[in-house]
Formats: structure tokens, C-alpha cells, sequence
């Protein structure tokens, strides 16, 4: 057996179902082998970037080990932005790159790039192979370890290594649920539950490491009487709708979120490594529920760890500790939470003038997606109007670029989910600046007739950037974008194109985009102008917004 046909048995072993990526010389030998067999598809998009992205996003929805191929020198550069959003969000995907031939290695040859170096800081596990000897040995340990360790690996193959001969051994797979579950040790668990019985007010602060305990963790709130704060990944995680929810947390959060957070005397943190240590509260005792014990402290010095599934901590904790009976926390929280809801309500009025806002297109999205909807969303104000104004249905799902926040994220994560959920409807929340960068794979959606439904948010700016420049209180400069008709591209493109024209016919032109067949791209002209508040505004970010537009008037 050949190279590449035993990596596609190892990888077929790990439950893969597909490799994105760009033909290429070096690894013309792997395009050979998929050519003959039928389990694993080659999914040829526009750009490797795309590709790397779109495994990213399958694998943020599933769980499961995704793959990624480029060739030699550019073809392999150009996968690293999807692999670093991989490896911050803790996704399972294995690269696969082409090398020069083996004789040329170290001398400068064309297109020769120190390819483990390159890899080095994204990669968990790198095998730079060199003789074919090492399979199926390295292939195998780059697989499980992607799965176990949830991160990059990557494979670096010769073009001459990939066309030889290897050992038929037999493949050791090991697939997401092979894997095992940490247990908190009892005395951690006994010094929790004293800590909780004598608390008075409990936030819990739920991540995307207690999705699979999504039940308990509504089950704890209500015994602890606890209002819910979640953060974005976990959106789609914790109903809105539910009586303990508060909402988000950070600047895209929600009042609610910020103020069950700052009103606590005990905070309970599970499944998540929130990054803003300026949102946690830093007066309160603080539980921290975290399989990955390295994480436990490291946004909040002074936690209380719980190395331990969510779960499970949160069942025994329940069974030992007193159900809490005062609600007065968590009825102020209700009482924040319609106030803000109003707020948004008020931004969300499709008819509040003649002008579209973002707000309302996101909330009429919402309205419109059917059950089991998958939303993708792009980095930006569109992930703000993402983040507040979509409402989400239990059974649906909202992936993003969350700690690499990458733009160009939306349109080949929806690729990536559309073709993992074939049967579920797939909304593109795309900004036009981060839509403009991958624009070309459109294509691609069109050529694999995946009905994925764009809808781009135009403004014709980098918003976000503008008003960060604001809050400094520097005047805007070099955000303006030069935007296509992107009704006309996607007809172009072999897709089908929806314009909105004005606030009066957006739900009707949304409404006939998503039942559209194949392949769409919705153009939305926005208001250039929303503002975008945090759920707290700080004296000094008034003051730079203020001195940025006197600079800009004079």
C-alpha cells in the first residue's frame, strides 16, 4: 500500500468525511489516492484559507476531527489563519502540506519553506516525514492527539515521500467519544458545596466546556436560584427565553449579563476560559468547573478549582448541597433584563424610520430561520448584532471566530457547516469587509450546490474599526470600503442575488431569500452611522468618542 492510501484508511478510521484545499504538485499524490476511493471527498475551494476555515467551523459543530490540504510553500501558508482559529477554539483538524522533494530539503529549492517552523507556535503535533517508514505511526499519533488534545496537527509529506510504499498496519482510531471524563476529588467537591451553602448570591458564568451538560446546568440554576451569564460561545447553548437566563457578558453582552456578574458574592464558573479579566467580578468568592485544570485561575486569580466535567460536579453539587429558596438576586436580574429587552426591542423596529438597521435585520433573521438553523458569523459590529439582537431557537446554532476572531470567518464556515449538517439550513451573517476577503469562494458553494444564505451586512465600512478608532479619539480614517453590487455578483457567480431597497421590504426580501434554492447572497445596505454601545459605557470611552467627532467635524 502506497502513502496516501493508508493516511485515507486512517483518517476514514477517525470518522473523516471530507478534505478541503487547493490541487497542487506536492500533493498531487493525495488527489490521486482520493481519485480512487469513495469515503472521503475532496472539497476543492477557492482559497486554502477557505478550506482551513471551513474545516474549523465543521469541526466547532460537531466535535469532530476535520481536514485541511495545501501544497508546497503558499498553498501550505495559506491555511494558517483557519488553523490558528482551530487552535483558539479548540477544534480537532489535522493539516495535511506538501514539501518539495526529499533530495531538495535544505537547499533553497523553489518554493521550499521551513515548513515545521511555520507550523510550529499553531500546531499541538507536528511530523515532518521524511521517509516512509514513519507511517502509519505518525499519522496515526496526528490524528489522536488532534482528537484528544482538541487541537492542530499537521503533517508535512515530500512529494516524492507520498508516492511510496508504506507498511498495511493495523490503525488505532481514536474518536471524540473514546474519550475519557475528569472527576473532581472529593474533598474539592465537599470544600465547594460549604462554599455554596453559605453564599447568598450566585451567578453562574457558562461557557462552551458545559455543553454537554446543558440540562444540569439549568437544573443547578434553578436549585441555586441563580441567574445564568453566558459567554458567546455558549449562545446558542443556554435558551434566552429561560427564567434564569441574564445573557452575555463583555462588550457584546447584555445589561443583565454585567450586572449578574458585578452583583454576587459567589461566582460559579463552568466550562469556560473567558479572556476579559475586566468583566469578572474581582469582590466575589469564585468557583471555577473546568475539565482542563491548567485553565483553573487563569482569568480570575484566587478561584476555587474543580478539575472536573461540568456535569458531574454540577450533579453532585446539587445532591449535597441545600436548594437556595431567597430569588431576590436573581429577580433583580429579571427585572434588568426586560429593561434592556425593551431597549433592544426599541432598536430591533424594523419601521423606526426609513433607513434599515442592523438590529433589525438580525432579529428578523431570527424570526424567519427554521427550526435547526445554523447561523455563522463574521468578526465586526455584525458579530455585536449577532451576539444581541439574534434570537435563537433551542435546537439551533451560532458559530464564530470567538478567540481569533478572524473576519472572513462567515461565508466558508457556513460551507463547512453545510456540507457536515446537509439537511439544516445554513444563514451566513457576513460583514461586507469580511465577506470582500474570501468573496471568491462563493464559488465554491455554487460548484458543490450547497444552499447556504448570505446576507451581508453593508455599510460600506470597517464599523467596528471605526469606532474603536473613536473611542480613542482618533477621527475615522481609511474605513470606507469599495463594495460591489453583491445582488449582481451572486447572479454572476452562478448563484442567485436578493437587494433590499429599504426597511419597508426587508422581512419579505429576507423571507423569499431564504427559500430560495441553491446558493444566496443578500445584499443589505445598513445604516453607515449605528452606533455600537457596550452594556457599560466608561467615562474615558465617552470622552474619545466625543473628542473624535469634534476632530472629525473640524
Amino acid at each position: 500500500m502506497n502513502f496516501f492510501p493508508k493516511l485515507l484508511e486512517i483518517l476514514n478510521a477517525h470518522g473523516v468525511q471530507r478534505i478541503f484545499g487547493v490541487p497542487g504538485d506536492a500533493i498531487n499524490p493525495l488527489l490521486e489516492a482520493l481519485r480512487t476511493q469513495d469515503a472521503i471527498d475532496y472539497i476543492h475551494v477557492a482559497h486554502e484559507e477557505s478550506g482551513a476555515l471551513a474545516a474549523s467551523a465543521a469541526g466547532k459543530l460537531s466535535g469532530k476531527l476535520q481536514v485541511c490540504a495545501g501544497t508546497v510553500g503558499p498553498g501550505a501558508v495559506h491555511l494558517l489563519n483557519g488553523l490558528y482559529d482551530a487552535k483558539k477554539d479548540r477544534v480537532p483538524v489535522l493539516a495535511i502540506v506538501g514539501q518539495v522533494p526529499s533530495e531538495y530539503l535544505g537547499t533553497d529549492y523553489h518554493q521550499e519553506v521551513n515548513l515545521s517552523a511555520v507550523f510550529h507556535d499553531v500546531a499541538t503535533f507536528i511530523a515532518d516525514v521524511q521517509h516512509p517508514g514513519q507511517m502509519p505511526w505518525v499519522a496515526i499519533e496526528a490524528c489522536n492527539r488532534a482528537v484528544a488534545e482538541k487541537g492542530v496537527a499537521v503533517l508535512v509529506v515530500p512529494h516524492d515521500v507520498g508516492k511510496q510504499g508504506v507498511d498495511d498496519l493495523p490503525v488505532t482510531a481514536l474518536r471524540e467519544g473514546d474519550l475519557g471524563h475528569a472527576e473532581a476529588p472529593a474533598a474539592a467537591l465537599r470544600d465547594a458545596a460549604g462554599r455554596i451553602d453559605k453564599a447568598k448570591k450566585i451567578t453562574l458564568f457558562v461557557g462552551e466546556g458545559a455543553r454537554a451538560a446543558k440540562g444540569a446546568v439549568l437544573q443547578f440554576a434553578e436549585h441555586l436560584k441563580a441567574p445564568i451569564v453566558f459567554s458567546l460561545k455558549a449562545k446558542d447553548m443556554v435558551p434566552y427565553d429561560h427564567e434564569f437566563t441574564a445573557g452575555g457578558i463583555g462588550l457584546l453582552g447584555s445589561r443583565a449579563g454585567v450586572d449578574a456578574m458585578s452583583g454576587c458574592d459567589l461566582l460559579v464558573v463552568a466550562g469556560t476560559d473567558f479572556p476579559y479579566r475586566e468583566w469578572f467580578n474581582h469582590e466575589c468568592e469564585v468557583i471555577q468547573i473546568d475539565s482542563r485544570a491548567g485553565v483553573i485561575g487563569r482569568r480570575r486569580p484566587g478561584a476555587m478549582g474543580l478539575n472536573s466535567e461540568v456535569g458531574a460536579a454540577c450533579a453532585w453539587l446539587m445532591s449535597n448541597t441545600s436548594a437556595k429558596q431567597d430569588e431576590s438576586h436573581v429577580e433583580h436580574i429579571r427585572w434588568i433584563k426586560k429593561e434592556w429587552d425593551a431597549y433592544l426591542h426599541h432598536l430591533e423596529k424594523i419601521d423606526r424610520d426609513d433607513i434599515v438597521h442592523p438590529q433589525a435585520v438580525a432579529r428578523t433573521l431570527g424570526e424567519l430561520a427554521r427550526p435547526g438553523a445554523i447561523f455563522t458569523c463574521d468578526t465586526g459590529e455584525v458579530t455585536v448584532w449577532g451576539a444581541r439582537h439574534l434570537i435563537l431557537q433551542p435546537d439551533q446554532r451560532f458559530v464564530a471566530s470567538f478567540n481569533l476572531a478572524t473576519m472572513a470567518f462567515a461565508m466558508p464556515a457556513a460551507i463547512g457547516a453545510q456540507l457536515e449538517y446537509p439537511d439544516r439550513q445554513v444563514i451566513s451573517l457576513s460583514g461586507d469587509g469580511g465577506f470582500n476577503m474570501l468573496m471568491g469562494d462563493f464559488l465554491t458553494a455554487v460548484k458543490y450546490k450547497l444552499p447556504i444564505k448570505v446576507v451581508v451586512f453593508n455599510n460600506g465600512k470597517l464599523g467596528l474599526i471605526k469606532m474603536e478608532q473613536e473611542v480613542e479619539g482618533y477621527p475615522e480614517h481609511e474605513t470606507d470600503l469599495h463594495n460591489p453590487d453583491y445582488a449582481a455578483l451572486a447572479n454572476a457567480m452562478g448563484g442567485t442575488g436578493f437587494s433590499v431597497k429599504g426597511p419597508g421590504e426587508l422581512k419579505d426580501v429576507l423571507q423569499d431569500a431564504l427559500a430560495a434554492e441553491g446558493p444566496v447572497i443578500v445584499d443589505v445596505p445598513i445604516n453607515p452611522d449605528e452606533i455600537v454601545l457596550p452594556p457599560k459605557l466608561k467615562a474615558s470611552q465617552a470622552l474619545g468618542y466625543g473628542l473624535a467627532k469634534l476632530r472629525e467635524l473640524i
